[in-house]
């Protein structure tokens, strides 16, 4: 009896720890450049970065960006920053973290999660190319993923000073898909840019643009790099 006890027991165990053991494998990373933030808006990332590492998406559970991080306020250490609002630059208190949400659809559209909910600026940001952004506004706008795996997925998300570092984990390896984008001029102030994930599309989104020439040059070459 007492051998039966100890063969369950470890059987638990070795189940509990096959669950639960080191997620080695990475399902999608996303690695952004922090140079050209300000130092609040570095602020604002590395808080906000904190608050997603280390955390479990169970399997068939979602994950709520917003619900993570919580209110961007002073009292929880945010800081007032450079925000986008529409199309125009605003000081926000909490400004900055649009690219970590950013940073954290990259990393799931490449682990094959399920896009629940997602909004793009109303103009392209620099920390992402087109179409990869995620902007958030707690109580307005929010990124809300679901795991569909049959074990949890972790997040890491890191900070240093020249970038932002994400990763999604899990303890069992997956098979991208390849996500690829086209886009087109709707006319000189309004790109349309669509994503697929293996093939199947994942959004269509219309962004304003300035006409200066330069600009629109600088943004080609952002589509035309590769993901």
């Amino acid at each position: 009896m007492k051998t039966l006890v100890l063969s369950i027991a470890l059987t638990t165990l070795v189940s509990v720890w096959w669950h639960t053991r080191p997620s080695q494998f990475i399902l999608g990373s996303s690695v952004t450049d922090l140079q050209s933030r300000s130092p609040a808006q570095r602020h604002n990332i590395r808080q906000s970065a904190q608050a997603l590492h280390g955390v479990i998406l169970p399997p068939g559970q979602q994950l709520s960006f917003n619900t993570l991080i919580g209110p961007r306020t002073r009292e929880r250490g945010y800081v007032p920053a450079p925000a986008f609002m529409t199309a125009n630059t605003v000081t926000s208190v909490g400004g900055g973290i649009c690219q970590v949400s950013s940073a954290l659809y990259g990393a799931a559209l490449q682990a094959g999660l399920e896009i629940v909910e997602r909004h793009a600026h109303v103009a392209p940001v620099d920390s992402v190319p087109p179409g990869l952004d995620a902007t958030v506004w707690f109580g307005i706008a929010d990124l809300r993923l679901r795991n569909p795996y049959p074990y949890p997925i972790q997040i890491e998300a890191r900070t240093d000073s020249t970038t932002l570092t994400l990763r999604l984990r899990a303890s069992t390896p997956v098979t991208s898909l390849p996500i690829t984008r086209n886009h087109t001029w709707r006319d000189p102030q309004h790109l349309v840019v669509n994503v697929y994930r293996g093939g199947h599309p994942i959004s269509s989104d219309t962004y304003v643009v300035l006409t200066r020439k330069t600009w629109m040059d600088g943004l080609d070459k952002k589509l035309a790099n590769p993901l």
